[in-house]
């Protein structure tokens, strides 16, 4: 016979129901894991341990199988409205649901190792990750734990008010018969309500948060465009994102545009995947004679950043970033051009600036200006037209030089001398590690490094290049995987002169020596002078006996040894 320990289901209603929150009809599918979770199978199973072993079968339930939604008619009778979430519940919203779990069960009395025991039979986690969820908690609410605590313990999700709430004036009472009449209509009406009308709504920032820190982020960017508090619109992007089989959005849905472009309505979407994800962003547009999400991409990082539009040639600006303006990547010198702003939209850009040979992508600048703390800063971007690749911000290694010309020339071979692959690049770091004569006459060139952030790990390269930005090697290997540090930072490639190939390798100041190691025999290089990088060329095989690329060339490695005895490998291609 099936029981239910009521003593303990309201806390595991509560607990799911956060968890859930943000989903289709939380309530509903909240009970039913609940229920699960306290169900007796079998002979006493159900109270073997207690509460501890219903919420370990409650956190097994969410992780692995949580229960689905019901139907529109089914939540209009037993799915309440939603209510205004407190501080900790918002903040929770910003959370994807594993780490919402992990904060509930540490405020449910665990340890942050006992709550990692707990996820990690079912996901891959550790204390580091609990921690996270309850620091970010605690930055978005500034309430103290008690205070939180206190938040959740009133929460009541199955709290359904048939009467006023105390205090409300005795006149205004027969409200309550309205809202009644009001579930009674939409109940008649459910069967002409368009699909999807019924399903909830993406939520809005408020639109003075990015005015309240120093360093907006898209966390904190507001709604723009004039159809932003359509909600019927917005309500069907939101489902039609939510639709999607193949990208579906992780946790809460946030509008950051809504409005006319070209004779089409557009909403653009990010979600809420929580602090090891970073968000993604999807585009819904309804023409004339279609509807649906055109495009879903994950963002590189939270930052603050320009999103393409469609195929519209238009770009959506975050508000703290203003006098925007572009320059094509090839020419010799950048050519600025302001670019107007209009509710949030760029004008559009001539569709002839988007150049083949530099991976269809221009370099936006734009001056970030936070309202509150912190100082006006250049923001260096690139972006394409295609909505569906990656928009990298740049930044350089060694902002004090403000070597224009350095930059300019690192941003073009980044674009259209292949030192990267921008479609899929996460935000990049540049860095000038060596700028000398080459070897046979080889004139002046530059060993630039690449650094990308990337969730896959992506290995950091290096490319030597001229004055211009001309590749004059391959892509080369650099120790970022392995130092943070810009003044440990080595980097090696092969370069092919007019009469052989040479290995050049060089080292930041913090390195003390370097060192080969394969085919081409021990050789070493220390700084010229105290401070000073280190610069180390060796010859390889004759030009006419190889072929024109390097990769049978001879297998060799250099290895990068710090003042304090620690090493890196670098292999040159």
């Amino acid at each position: 016979m099936r029981t239910v320990d009521r003593e303990h289901y309201a806390g595991l209603l509560r607990l799911a129901y956060l968890v859930l929150d943000d989903g289709d009809a939380p309530l509903t599918r909240a009970r039913r894991a609940a229920a699960r979770a306290v169900r007796a199978r079998g002979r006493g199973r159900g109270r073997d341990g207690g509460y501890p072993a219903m919420r370990a079968r409650l956190v097994a339930i969410l992780l692995t199988d949580p229960p689905a939604g019901r139907p529109g008619p089914h939540r209009l009778f037993v799915e309440p409205a939603r209510t205004a979430p407190g501080p900790v519940r918002a903040a929770l919203l910003e959370l994807s649901p594993h780490e919402r779990l992990a904060y509930l069960l540490r405020c449910d009395g665990l340890t942050a190792p006992e709550v990692a025991a707990e996820l990690s039979v079912h996901l891959q986690a550790d204390f580091r990750d609990v921690d996270r969820a309850t620091a970010a908690v605690d930055d978005k609410t500034g309430l103290d734990e008690a205070a939180q605590r206190a938040e959740i313990e009133a929460f009541e999700p199955d709290l359904v008010r048939l009467r006023p709430p105390p205090g409300v004036p005795r006149g205004r009472r027969g409200a309550a018969a309205v809202v009644i009449a009001a579930v009674l209509l939409a109940v008649a009406g459910f069967v002409l309500m368009p699909r999807g009308e019924g399903s909830g709504e993406p939520a809005a920032i408020d639109p003075n948060a990015w005015q309240t820190t120093g360093t907006p982020s898209i966390h904190e960017q507001p709604a723009q465009g004039g159809l932003r508090h359509n909600t019927r619109l917005l309500r069907r992007a939101a489902d039609a994102w939510r639709a999607d089989r193949h990208h579906p959005p992780q946790g809460r849905v946030v509008v950051l545009y809504a409005g006319t472009v070209d004779g089409a309505s557009l909403v653009v979407l990010r979600d809420s995947p929580g602090l090891r994800d970073s968000p993604g962003v999807a585009q819904y547009f309804e023409r004339r004679l279609s509807r649906g999400v055109e495009s879903v991409r994950r963002l590189g990082t939270g930052a603050g950043q320009l999103i393409m539009l469609g195929m519209t040639w238009r770009y959506l600006v975050p508000p703290w970033l203003s006098e925007v303006r572009v320059a094509v990547p090839s020419g010799r010198t950048p050519r600025w051009a302001p670019v107007a702003i209009r509710d949030g939209l760029t004008d559009p850009l001539p569709w002839n600036w988007f150049e083949r040979r530099c991976q269809n992508y221009v370099v936006f600048q734009m001056t970030s200006r936070p309202a509150v703390g912190g100082w006006p800063r250049t923001v260096t971007q690139l972006a394409s037209q295609d909505p569906r690749s990656a928009a990298p911000r740049v930044w350089f290694r060694d902002p004090p030089e403000r070597d224009e010309r350095f930059r300019w020339a690192a941003l073009q071979a980044v674009a259209c001398a292949g030192a990267a692959t921008l479609s899929e690049s996460g935000d990049l770091r540049l860095g000038r590690l060596w700028t000398g004569d080459l070897p046979d006459g080889g004139g002046h060139a530059t060993l630039l490094t690449v650094d990308a952030s990337s969730p896959w790990g992506a290995p950091g390269g290096s490319m030597l290049i001229s004055d211009t930005g001309r590749a004059l090697s391959g892509r080369g290997g650099t120790n970022s995987d392995f130092t943070s540090s810009a003044g440990t930072m080595a980097a090696a490639v092969w370069w092919r002169s007019s009469r052989r190939w040479h290995l050049l390798a060089a080292a930041a100041p913090g390195v003390a020596r370097l060192k080969t190691v394969g085919d081409l025999g021990s050789h070493e290089q220390t700084p010229d002078r105290p401070g000073g990088t280190s610069l180390l060329v060796v010859p390889g095989p004759s030009a006419s006996d190889t072929p024109p690329e390097p990769a049978d060339l001879p297998i060799v490695q250099v290895v990068a040894y710090e003042p304090d005895g620690d090493r890196t490998l670098i292999t040159p291609s």
